[in-house]
């Protein structure tokens, strides 16, 4: 310490800043990634103020960032302190103080200030409940995580709780190319949207929800079915390019989805989506024979990052309901239109939601498995 230096008794923090800080922070620490709060007991959840009010300029000017103008000058501001747990008030005060600059403080107060004034400020049409759904994709298990989804969702929406809503039983036996591994699963995924959406929506119809999943495309489909157009949703597609992440690129143009239709109608009726990779007929007439009609949804160069704006995804979905309102035209109401997706997991989602169930033709969903040598049937979707 400088001798030199003149101790000075430390002024009280004013009552109404005191308070201030408690409002602006939500009454949680300000510290970034910490976020406890601090009007209670953890372990007994008890009434207790475990609160610590930290200086980002030091109170004095030899303290930790402290200055020998500002810190006296700054001593009761409101912009200068922090709201923060016993840990993190030892942490920038006692430890790492050359990490924890002037800089990196106001960064976190800024932030943790302005996230609570927009969670308080949050009106019903920006609440959305957050659903995933994963399925073992061949020997892939996959996740996802609840700070990922959040993160993709804001500033649009903001979650209702810190509780995901989780479809889809993981970690089963059966693999992918067994019959049975459909038939678990889509049973599954209709129980658990019986039992977690179905309320939520029966309560109020204007629930929002944001849905992210990982699982093979015929099961996206189905599950695109049980939400159906009805629900109010945000399909969310995993991008993996530049950066993975779950959000949308709005800067990115909208890519231009065609609908292609056969010269001539014959017996059966495929509808393939081509988006992530070309599929050639030939792999169509090996599996349904050459007594079938072909109608397809395509871009320009099909591969597997093609989809990274929200606009792109609903040109897609114009041409998957364009197409069942076209293929309808041919076919009697109870004859199965035979469906051979390769696409982005969205397009799945919303492949399933446009369908009408009691106005379009039935599905049927075909699964590409090396193991059973391309396509292969998955899932049957009826109508009414």
């Amino acid at each position: 310490m400088n001798k030199n230096l003149v101790v000075r008794a430390r002024k009280a923090i004013p009552q109404g800043i005191s308070r201030k800080l408690w409002v602006k922070s939500g009454g949680r620490c300000q510290y970034d990634g910490c976020n406890i709060p601090l009007w209670k007991d953890s372990l007994m959840q008890k009434d207790l103020n475990k609160s610590y009010i930290s200086h980002i300029v030091a109170a004095s000017e030899d303290g930790p960032r402290g200055d020998a103008i500002l810190s006296e000058q700054l001593e009761t501001s409101f912009d200068n302190l922090l709201l923060l747990c016993d840990e993190c008030h030892r942490r920038i005060d006692k430890r790492e103080v050359v990490t924890h600059t002037r800089k990196s403080l106001t960064a976190m107060k800024i932030k943790q200030e302005r996230n609570i004034e927009l969670l308080t400020g949050l009106t019903p049409d920006k609440k959305s409940q957050i659903v995933s759904f994963t399925a073992k994709i061949g020997t892939f298990e996959p996740t996802i995580n609840f700070n990922d989804c959040v993160e993709a969702i804001l500033p649009a929406y903001y979650p209702v709780s810190d509780n995901i809503i989780q479809l889809g039983t993981s970690n089963l036996a059966i693999k992918d190319n067994k019959q049975s591994y459909w038939d678990i699963h889509s049973n599954q995924l209709e129980d658990m949207v019986k039992q977690n959406i179905k309320p939520l929506i029966t309560q109020d119809k204007k629930t929002h929800f944001s849905i992210f999943a990982l699982a093979p495309q015929p099961l996206l489909i189905k599950l695109g079915t049980l939400f159906s157009e009805l629900s109010i949703s945000e399909i969310y597609q995993l991008h993996r390019e530049p950066k993975q992440s779950w959000k949308w690129n709005n800067e990115e143009d909208a890519l231009d989805v065609r609908l292609y239709e056969p010269q001539k109608i014959l017996s059966n009726a495929a509808l393939v989506i081509s988006l992530s990779d070309n599929v050639m007929d030939e792999r169509i007439f090996e599996t349904l024979g050459n007594d079938v009609s072909i109608w397809k949804i395509t871009v320009e160069n099909p591969n597997r990052n093609v989809l990274q704006s929200r606009q792109t995804l609903n040109n897609f979905k114009n041409q998957v309901r364009n197409a069942y309102s076209k293929i309808k035209l041919h076919y009697s109401i109870d004859h199965p239109i035979h469906i051979f997706p390769v696409m982005p997991n969205s397009c799945a989602i919303e492949t399933g939601r446009v369908w009408m169930e009691k106005a379009d033709l039935p599905l049927i969903l075909y699964d590409q498995n090396s193991n059973n040598n391309g396509f292969s049937k998955a899932i049957e979707i009826k109508n009414q």
